[in-house]
């Protein structure tokens, strides 16, 4: 059972926005980087975020671009590397996801994983910690993400659509620990 909430802890911390109210960032935040291999001794694992293909379709339709910033790439899924110590009940992670649509981005970043609470927090645009998502059940695909109440109101706003649902699935993680 404990591995099992740390995988959908780990899963929890991708994707996107929540809880707070937040205006689109007009000032340009640092360029995405990925992970070097200097850096690959430094984490203690990583957790990898696969979109599901409804969302990423759905994204795209809205002209929602979705990269990784301060993150890497594994096969076709964004990897962010674990700096925290799973076994305190929290799982911190470095790097995160912009969403872009135009000139309006949404930075989502610095993830933590509440393992007790079973959600996922992070910063929105770099100044407020919200939670993002809600760790569901365990799939073939990984543990499910799911946005909470405060990150679809934050989407929707950002982004001035009605689309995004609280407990839509946006991805599925996958910790991979050292």
């Amino acid at each position: 059972m404990r591995n099992r909430m740390i995988t959908a802890g780990l899963a929890l911390g991708m994707a996107l926005a929540g809880g707070v109210s937040t205006v689109p960032s007009a000032t340009a935040a640092p360029a995405p980087a990925a992970h070097s291999a200097a850096w690959g001794n430094f984490f203690k694992g990583r957790t990898d975020l696969t979109l599901d293909p409804a969302a990423a379709a759905a994204l795209t339709s809205l002209g929602v671009k979705v990269k990784p910033f301060l993150a890497g790439r594994t096969g076709s899924a964004i990897s962010f590397g674990i700096v925290g110590n799973p076994s305190d009940g929290t799982i911190e992670h470095i790097g995160g996801l912009v969403l872009q649509a135009g000139h309006t981005r949404l930075y989502l970043t610095n993830y933590t994983i509440d393992l007790n609470r079973g959600v996922l927090s992070g910063l929105v645009d770099f100044r407020q910690r919200a939670d993002l998502f809600t760790l569901g059940a365990a799939t073939p695909q990984g543990v499910t993400l799911a946005l909470t109440p405060g990150a679809a109101s934050v989407l929707n706003g950002t982004f001035g659509v009605t689309a995004f649902t609280p407990g839509l699935v946006i991805g599925y993680g996958n910790p991979v620990l050292r």
